[in-house]
Formats: structure tokens, sequence, C-alpha cells
């Protein structure tokens, strides 16, 4: 069965590729979202628009284009429906189907035919992929045909005959999109089989299951891609009087028309595709003239077959998904003349954006259109911004994130500047104002004028957070960390914040304060950041649900620039210090106290070592006993064993990973002693921290900075950790030959030399381990655990 796609899937489906790679960010930030907000887009699209980010998605831009040329009461007063901003978007997901709803149409479906056939269904294989919900055909087909035939069942003339007649050929159409319960499916290899049409009822046989049929056979023959075919058929079945499914014949045939006037046929239709519109791109003026003539008398028949259905009031309920039709056609069809029109509706910010989804369409077609040329094209984007106010504006916020960008991030700074200061002086008031945005949103270092400008923006403006961030940073890069503590901190703990709900919005500005911070105690503050959510992609709304730990917790941690801190701005004593402070969590205190102790230890200073230990044995009750023992030991050999054997047991670091899972003890034949590589050797350098995904700053310079240098120096010339302990675990053998430990030592030392981080001589490490465990301790378990070195 074919059921009716929802008008906003139909429109903004097309061009996936090239969406797809027009709103991808870059790589994925846990802290920011970088390609759109995350703020409910029915408030978004109210003028609540967080920080924005030249990273966003077009359309989410264009809202804020048009929400800050009309202002905040100037947008109350223009078409803005609810909901328009959410359809414009169309698929959140990327077009992905979840499984779970697939196994429950699917289910649902075979559902239906057992009880209409009086027979249990038979129990799904474990690798049955279409129980499992992975489905070809269209979930919308298998609920219409499960509607369907549960209505037939109920029919007083129902036979089994008949119903097993109707179910035959249901699953011979459903075998036409891919979906066949008697064969394997590989999709990706397997070469198109031939599938016969199904057989049609004898004329013997009563009319309305006859009409019924007919819609199925029209079914199989838009699967199987004969278009033509099905146009006609459902064309029959919308002029057949009392046809028990004429409501959709008409509309099914223009969905068949608008099919084959894009189809390609072949074995590789989407690339044949692909290539298609690449020459459209490189053809000769006569050749795209003769192109669009072809295409423009396709499109008129459509329309006219679409005119027809929408001047027929009882098919009202149709009257929406034809206009969509028609819209997705004229993308397809006839892009550059569709998009010349949308953007000429949109550059009215008074017009609805909304009305038959005008955004929604345009983004389909800018994802093309505005999309970096290739080597051998000729950029037609400096064209196109001319064309209209707010492609300008779009390409110049959007221009420095394109890579290997044609015009520079200065030359969009300086576009953006120019305009701003024309239309203040012309007294133009909204384009001042979404000019100055555009400039400040690209300026590091603001002008006076753009300083003084953006401090003059009132808090209940639209663009006011995008200005009060601007401002931190500029401070921040003025070397006024004064001034860039005060907005931060303003920002922080005012209302704009407060109902904004935006976790990504907020820790920009707790990046922001943390650069600046005036010392550690200052820096804990703003060091932990909310994981920012995730829309739900049915309502625009934050999902509630987290996948840590059910739908109250949200994962709060601390980010990238604060784990850089962490583990190479601070010295010993600091991190001991920061351990203590009781704004932070019993696990961070507890892992950076765990810093302090293993430094302290690696480093020969015995009594930080101990306040250290202490501070573990407060926090983590799970360790109090090691650390308690660790106090009760005399001297440095001893204590130095006892951190390393616990450390390799409970799986330590003397670094921070970022990681507050609860602290246990590892399983004695999966245990590496893998709990650092090489150590930080100067501040700022990284440790494996996701610095490049979330654009971190620079982190601050606090605390003792001699004493910190001095230490990480010292910790720089120790080897891996699996060299350093296995080094130590072969002198022990050689000082304490009788330690119980040993066998087990000797196999994590063999077992770490595997991979990982590894030192130039872990191969001699992993031979000499292995020879000394096979020789003192052959019938060992440890030993018989250990058949190789490495």
């Amino acid at each position: 069965m074919i059921k009716p796609l929802r008008p906003l899937v139909i429109a903004t489906a097309l061009l996936a590729c090239a969406h797809a790679a027009a709103s991808s960010g870059g790589p994925w930030d846990p802290y920011v979202n970088r390609s759109g907000p995350d703020i409910a887009l029915n408030r978004y699209q109210s003028g609540e628009l967080g920080v924005l980010l030249p990273s966003y998605d077009r359309m989410y831009l264009y809202t804020a284009w048009r929400t800050v040329q009309l202002g905040a009461d100037g947008l109350k007063s223009v078409p803005n429906p609810q909901g328009g901003l959410l359809r414009a978007i169309g698929s959140r997901n990327g077009g992905w189907v979840d499984a779970t709803e697939g196994k429950k149409v699917y289910g649902a479906w075979l559902a239906a035919v057992g009880a209409a056939l009086k027979q249990a269904p038979a129990a799904p294989k474990a690798d049955d992929s279409m129980a499992n919900g992975y489905l070809n055909c269209p979930l919308g087909g298998y609920t219409f045909a499960t509607s369907t035939l549960n209505d037939l069942a109920r029919r007083p003339d129902a036979t089994p005959a008949r119903l097993n007649a109707w179910v035959a050929t249901q699953r011979q159409v459903f075998k036409f999109c891919g979906d066949d319960v008697d064969a394997p499916r590989n999709r990706f290899d397997e070469t198109k089989r031939v599938i016969p049409a199904p057989a049609e009822l004898p004329a013997t046989e009563a009319l309305y299951w006859r009409q019924v049929q007919q819609y199925q056979l029209a079914s199989a023959a838009f699967y199987g891609e004969n278009y033509p075919l099905s146009a006609n058929l459902f064309a029959r079945i919308g002029a057949t009087d009392k046809h028990p499914l004429r409501q959709w014949g008409e509309y099914l045939s223009l969905r068949s028309q608008a099919r084959a006037a894009t189809y390609v046929p072949g074995p590789n239709a989407d690339q044949a595709a692909w290539q298609e519109r690449l020459d459209a791109k490189r053809e000769s003026p006569a050749a795209a003239a003769a192109r669009l003539a072809a295409a423009q008398k396709k499109l008129a028949a459509i329309q006219a077959s679409a005119d027809h259905i929408l001047a027929n009031p009882e098919l009202a309920s149709l009257h929406e998904a034809t206009r969509a039709i028609v819209r997705s056609m004229q993308v397809r069809l006839t892009p550059t003349l569709r998009f010349a029109e949308l953007s000429k509706l949109l550059d009215d910010p008074r017009a609805n954006p909304y009305q038959d989804d005008h955004l929604g369409d345009w983004r389909v077609l800018a994802n093309d259109l505005l999309q970096p040329p290739g080597a051998d094209q000729t950029d037609a984007r400096p064209a196109l911004r001319a064309s209209a106010g707010f492609i300008d504006w779009l390409q110049t916020v959007q221009q420095c994130q394109e890579y290997e960008a044609k015009r520079s991030c200065a030359v969009e700074r300086a576009h953006a500047v120019d305009l701003w200061n024309r239309y203040a002086k012309e007294g133009n008031k909204a384009q001042a104002r979404v000019w100055l945005l555009a400039a400040v949103m690209l300026s590091e270092r603001l002008t006076p004028e753009l300083e003084k400008a953006a401090q003059q923006v009132a808090s209940g403006t639209p663009e006011y957070l995008t200005m009060r961030h601007a401002l931190a940073r500029h401070y921040r890069l003025s070397n006024q960390a004064d001034k860039a503590r005060a907005v931060g901190d303003a920002a922080l703990a005012g209302p704009a914040l407060a109902t904004s709900n935006s976790s990504s919005t907020r820790n920009q500005f707790l990046q922001e304060r943390f650069a600046v911070a005036s010392s550690p105690a200052d820096a804990a503050n703003y060091l932990l950041r909310t994981a920012s959510r995730d829309l739900d992609p049915d309502t625009g709304e934050q999902a509630k649900a987290s996948e840590e730990g059910g739908a109250d917790k949200v994962r709060v941690d601390v980010a990238a620039d604060g784990t850089r801190w962490l583990n190479s701005g601070l010295s010993v004593a600091d991190l001991s210090a920061l351990a203590a402070n009781t704004k932070l969590s019993k696990p961070l205190r507890t892992q950076i106290a765990v810093a302090a102790w293993m430094r302290s230890d690696l480093l020969g200073q015995d009594e930080a070592a101990l306040n250290a230990a202490q501070q573990i044995e407060q926090n983590a009750p799970v360790l109090a006993p090691v650390m308690q023992k660790y106090r009760k030991l005399a001297g440095t050999p001893e204590h130095r064993y006892w951190m390393l054997l616990n450390a390799v047991k409970y799986g330590l670091s003397p670094m921070y990973s970022g990681a507050t899972a609860e602290i246990k003890m590892r399983a004695p034949d999966e245990t590496l002693a893998d709990m650092w590589c090489k150590l930080p050797a100067k501040p700022g350098a990284s440790y494996g921290e996701n610095i490049d995904a979330e654009h971190t700053l620079p982190m601050p310079e606090l605390g003792n900075s001699a004493a910190r240098n001095q230490e990480l120096a010292q910790l720089a010339g120790l080897k891996t950790a699996t060299g350093y302990i296995g080094d130590y675990v072969m002198r022990r053998a050689t000082a304490v030959p009788t330690d119980p430990e040993l066998p087990w030592l000797l196999y994590v030392t063999v077992q770490s030399t595997r991979g990982g981080c590894l030192d130039a001589d872990a191969k001699t490490l992993s031979k000499s381990a292995f020879t000394l465990l096979h020789k003192r301790y052959k019938n060992n378990e440890w030993a018989r655990k250990t058949p190789y070195f490495y």
C-alpha cells in the first residue's frame, strides 16, 4: 500500500547528500551545540536566540536574521506561526527511521495477518532484519496495509480464500520495494531480482474484492518503478465512481507522475542522478535552456494534475500534501528559478517564511546552490549573494567557517562593518542591527565603535546574549580580565540566561569566565559543564530523558578546557587545595586527590603524598584501607610500591581522565598497567582532551606556576605507565623475590606490552618479564596465562 507522505518529508528529503555535508558542523561538541540551538524551537522562533554561532545551519541563522531585524516587539506583529521552524527542519535525525518503530509496525502487520487468516504467526529468527524493524518499504505502507486488512477481515463477505488472496498479493507488493520474508536481502551488492507482478483476480470474483486488489496492483507498479503504469492504474481508481479507494486515486497518480518526472532508470540510479546534477552545473547555456524548457513542460503537467485535485473539495484532506508535491517538483525540476522565487519571498522579514514551508524548501535548495563549487566549476554564489540581503548576511557570517575559504574572515568582517556603518548613517535601524550582529559575531577584538555599540544593546533584545558573549571574548583577548569577569558574572547570574534554558549558551559563558579566572578557587566555580541536550524530533523541545541515569539526571562533567587545566595547569599543592573544595562533587574531588597523591609520590614529595592520601580516604570509602596502610608505611620505597600496586589494581591515574565512574578493583586477568601515557611536559600541553571538537580557550594561568613547571618537567621524564611500572616490577623481583604479588605483576607487565602507549624498549621489557615469570614461577597460574611475550 502507498500512503501519502507528510509535506515536510517530501519537501526536505530532496538533495539529502548536499544537506548532510552542509549541516554536519564538524566534530561533535558535547557541551556546545554548533550546528543549531539547543533552545526549544518554538521559543527560538519567538526570539530566544541564546548565543549565535557562525557554524549554525542556514535555517537557524535566517531565523536569527529575521528576528533581529524585526526586534522583539516587531516579531510579535508579523506572521510567526508556532511549529513553523520545526516543520522547516523536516527530519532532525538525518532521515534515519528508528528500528523500534519499524519493529512495532511490522509486528502489527504480522499480527493482523495471523488474526485474519486464523493462524499463529511463525516465530521470527534472531537474525530476521524485518522482524527487528529494518524495513525497506515505507512504514506508512505497512500501517495502511494493516488497517485495510483489519477492515477486510470484518466484512461479512470475507472468506478464507479471499483473505488469503489479498494477503498473498500484498506480500508480493512488499517484495517490489525490497521486503521479502522468503529471501535474504542485500541491497548493496545483489543484482536486482525480477519480481513477477501479482496475478489479477478473475472477473468472476466480487467487484469489491477486485477493486481492493486494483489498488495493490497499482502499488506494485509504483514500487516496481513502472511509474507510467502506476499513474494510469491509480488514475482509473480515482475516476471510478464508488470505488472503495477512490479518494487516493488521483493523488497517488500525481505522485507517480512526479516520480516519473525525475526517475533515472538503471541499477545505479542514485549515482546517475547525482552525476546528472553535477553535469548540469557545467553545461553550456544552450543545453541549460533546453533542459529548463523540458523541465518546465513536466512541471506544467504536474501542476495541471495538482490543480484538478485542489479544485475538488472532496479531496480537501489531500490538498496540503498535493501542494507539497508541486513544491518538491519545483525544487527538483527548476531549482534555480525556485530558489530565486523563494529568496525574494524570504528577503522581506515581515512576510511569513513558513507559509507553504518556504523556508524549508529554500533550505533544501541552498544546501546545494550555496555550497562551495568544485575545482572545475564556476562559483555562482556571488551573484546569488547579491540577489537578496539575507543571503549576503548568511554568506558573510558563514564564510569564515568554510574550508579553505576564498574570502578571508578579515574581508567578511570589513564587509559587515561597512554595511553596519552605512545603514546606521542612513537611519535604517533594522538593517543596522543585523549587520552590527554580524560584525560582532565575526570580530574577536572589537573596535571602540563596535565595543560601544555592543555595550548599548538592551537586555530584552534577541541579540543581547550574543553581544554580551562577544564582549567577554573581546575583553579576554584585550587583556582586560576584570571587565571580562564582570561581563561573564553578570550574564551567568542574569535573567536572560536563566530563562533561555540552554546548556549550550550557559556553557559558552562558563568557558569564557573560566579562561579569565583569578585563582584556582575562582576557576572551580566555572569548571563544571552540563552536557548540551538534543531537541525532541517531534516537538522541538529539549529531550528530557538522558541515556545516562534516566529522565531526571543530566550529565555534568569537566569539559576539555578544565581537563587540560587539571592535567597540566596546576602544581601538586594546587591540586590538593582544589580537592578540598566542597563546591565540587566527591567523585571529582577524589579523582583530583588521586592525581595529587600519585604525582607527589612520583616526585618524592612525601608530606604532600600523605596529605593527599588522607583526602582520598575521606572522600572514597572503597580506597580507605589502601590509604590507611599507605600512611602507616615507612619510607619512600614501600610507599612507591604500595601506590603503584594499588594504582594498577584500581586503575588509578595521576591524570584526570574525565570519567567519574565508581572506583572498584579491576578483574585480575584483565588488568593492565595503562594508567598514563607520556605525561605533559609544559603548561597547556594536550593530553587527549577533546580540544578540537570543543574549540577550547587557552587555560588560565593560576596558582604556583614555578612549582608546576618544575613538577611537569620531572614528570615528563618518566616512561609510560607500562614502562615505568614494568621496570619497577623487574627491580622488585630482585629486591623482594618473595613478594607474593610478583607472578601477577609480571603477567600484567607482559600483557600491557601488547599495545597502547609503549616505550621504545617495550619489546625487551616484555621478553624479560616473560622469561622471569616462566623461569621462577613456571607452575604458577599467571605463568600458564602468559603463553607469549610481545
